[in-house]
């Protein structure tokens, strides 16, 4: 009868330890792939314009464009590249990181500059929607 006190707390132990790796493996990282073709098109949000192709995405602002390197083949989404701010006729390049989701006809979007740590800024988009963009002179 002691045997079974002691060895019942380990045994629950390592059951809940197992119940919780296969819960984590199970969720992984929440991310579904997509076929990269099923975003392409125009997303335009306030002050953004994206283009997105098979093979990545054209960002325009008013003072700024980015370029995303590779496929958006995950939602979310979480893919590298470059971001631009323009003064005149100079750019100022960073690499940043594209993060974010879509539901629908509606992506978010963060967009983050990795050398500086600097967040450009969030941002909602919609897909299809006419939109307007005056860019810097």
């Amino acid at each position: 009868m002691v045997t079974t006190l002691t060895l019942r707390p380990r045994w629950l132990k390592l059951t809940l330890t197992a119940l919780m790796a296969m819960v984590v493996v199970a969720c992984g990282s929440g991310a579904t792939a997509i076929d990269p073709s099923a975003l392409a098109g125009t997303w335009v949000g306030e002050n953004i314009v994206m283009t997105v192709t098979d093979s990545g995405a054209q960002l325009e602002m008013p003072c700024a464009h980015g370029d995303i390197a590779g496929a958006l083949a995950q939602n979310p989404f979480s893919v590298g590249g470059t971001f631009g701010r323009e003064f005149g006729p100079a750019v100022d390049d960073h690499p940043a990181l594209y993060t974010g989701r879509v539901v629908g006809a509606t992506m978010t979007l963060d967009i983050r500059l990795t050398d500086t740590n600097e967040s450009v800024g969030s941002f909602t988009l919609t897909r299809g929607t006419p939109g307007r963009l005056v860019k810097c002179v």
